[in-house]
């Protein structure tokens, strides 16, 4: 069983930033500079993105990445599914969440 088990191991590469703007149609202003990301997959599919920028790119972040005047979450359609996306802001560290349902 124990050999069983051994055999199935598998080794995950560290989810890619790009894979995650492309997934949520998130469009970084070059200023931004990724401190992690995260990936998980059930049913669902989620990211989350931590990131700084400086507090005057974040209108050009929510602007290029096509959220509505003033909001910090929607949904969009990306590649044919629907993704939600939420933006929290703390002082210069962004946290993107972008999930399916």
């Amino acid at each position: 069983m124990a050999l069983l088990l051994t055999g199935c191991a598998t080794t995950q590469e560290a989810p890619k930033p790009e894979d995650a703007f492309k997934f949520g149609g998130i469009s970084m202003p070059a200023s931004g500079k990724v401190l992690e990301t995260r990936y998980d997959r059930g049913i669902d599919a989620r990211y989350v993105v931590v990131l700084t920028l400086p507090a005057e790119d974040l209108p050009k972040l929510l602007e290029a990445s096509h959220f509505a005047p003033g909001a910090m979450k929607d949904d969009q359609l990306v590649e044919g599914r629907h993704v939600y996306r939420e933006v929290t802001v703390e002082g210069t560290t962004v946290r993107l969440e972008l999930f399916t349902t």
